[in-house]
């Protein structure tokens, strides 16, 4: 079962039992100590609902019972007899006490949806599904994204049983960097917008090179996630709400490119007798019509 329909696997708290094995000695402790440090007893005892699991011998911990399987599930984390360690087959970045909290999001990615993650193929779609809509007309809260699913008869498909199934993908999109939120008319509103995960990833897209072309550019972006235009997840998508124009890419993609043009960490260019993408609804905000052939990536800032 995906984390999209384990509502107690909530990111904070996969986050708070990896922040904690992070900087335990070995990045690994006793399960049973583990579970009572994050979650004491004096706190889950007192808990409404935890009164007819008492009298039912059932667990107290049921959150950090869910969130502990998922991070093991998906390869974050293991068991080794009684202890729960951090996978040492995860990069050694992604385990360094430094640098593991800042990185889980790009961590999480990858094991979700990267990996042939079976689990996570739920999720996977989805993300993909809310990414591949307009940018400028998606549905921002689950009643819209409700009424969205069944305009475009993808219920099936994407399995979106629950509009339960919207907070856990907006709290995970949004973590993950895919989509950010904001309050208009005194209702929260989500938009896809994945410019946070593309512009933390910047520099491995490049890999040592200052200019591609952006064909390599959405090509590298989807072998590294799948999510994006030509990945897996978003061809399956596209089967099934229509594909796009060819060398248009979707206004959620545009829309990130425009952004990280305007905030200085690349530049989009067309270069003469070149082969070119169609950034959609470019609003003037670079030349040549949307029309671009090269990203120059303007390096990391201090």
């Amino acid at each position: 079962m995906s984390v999209l329909k384990t509502a107690k696997a909530h990111p904070s708290r996969m986050r708070g039992i990896f922040r904690y094995l992070l900087h335990a000695q070995g990045q690994r402790e006793n399960r049973d100590v583990l579970e009572r440090i994050l979650s004491p007893d004096k706190l889950v005892e007192h808990l409404p609902e935890n009164k007819e699991r008492l009298k039912e011998k059932k667990t107290l911990r049921p959150m950090f019972t869910d969130t502990l399987n998922k991070s093991i599930e998906c390869g974050l984390l293991v068991k080794e007899d009684k202890e729960i360690a951090i996978n040492s087959n995860l990069p050694e970045d992604a385990r360094n006490p430094k640098l593991g909290d800042k990185l889980l999001p790009d961590t999480l990615s990858y094991l979700f949806f990267t990996c042939d993650n079976q689990y996570e193929e739920d999720f996977g779609r989805v993300c993909a599904w809310y990414l591949a809509q307009d940018i400028y007309d998606a549905p921002g809260n689950g009643e819209e994204v409700e009424l969205r699913v069944n305009e475009q008869k993808v219920g099936d498909f994407l399995k979106m049983s629950s509009p339960r199934l919207f907070v856990q993908m907006d709290d995970w999109m949004r973590y993950l960097g895919f989509a950010w939120g904001h309050t208009l008319g005194g209702k929260t509103v989500t938009v896809p917008d994945p410019t946070a995960y593309i512009k933390r990833n910047l520099k491995l897209l490049f890999n040592g090179q200052q200019e591609i072309t952006i064909q390599d550019f959405i090509n590298r972006l989807a072998k590294q996630c799948p999510l994006f235009e030509t990945g897996k997840f978003r061809e399956e998508v596209e089967s099934q709400i229509g594909t796009r124009e060819t060398n248009f890419l979707s206004t959620s993609t545009a829309f990130a490119l425009f952004r990280l043009h305007d905030e200085g960490d690349i530049q989009l260019e067309r270069q003469s007798d070149s082969v070119f993408m169609i950034l959609p609804k470019v609003n003037n905000q670079v030349d040549n019509d949307g029309r671009i052939s090269h990203i120059i990536w303007k390096g990391e800032k201090s």
